[in-house]
């Protein structure tokens, strides 16, 4: 695969994103809670700022304002920004951040 495939294959996820301004906290199964800032969510994954250096690969738990604890595995983080992509995706239907958008600059409390 050329680099050019690699690129258009990483943006083309096939589910929409979401953006929003969630504050959440994140359980990667090997360390304690960490508080994170979700900045796009899809029924498939999430982008979030985070402070801490999680380890690509790891499962994680994340904290879903109105879905409830989501099992996610960490596909990538560059400097404090990570994504996650859920083990089972999940319904925006009842996900608080989907359902009322936050100010970019202000994160929700959850």
């Amino acid at each position: 695969m050329t680099r050019d495939e690699a690129k258009a294959r990483f943006r083309d996820r096939g589910t929409a994103r979401t953006d929003v301004a969630g504050a959440a906290r994140m359980r990667p199964f090997d360390k304690t809670m960490v508080e994170i800032v979700v900045r796009n969510v899809s029924t498939s994954g999430f982008m979030a700022d985070c402070p801490e250096p999680v380890r690509i690969g790891c499962s994680v738990w994340l904290e879903v304002p109105g879905v409830g604890a989501v099992e996610a595995q960490v596909r990538w983080q560059i400097g404090g920004r990570m994504g996650g992509r859920f083990t089972d995706p999940i319904s925006l239907e009842h996900c608080e951040w989907a359902a009322s958008l936050a100010s970019p600059e202000e994160p929700a409390i959850a």
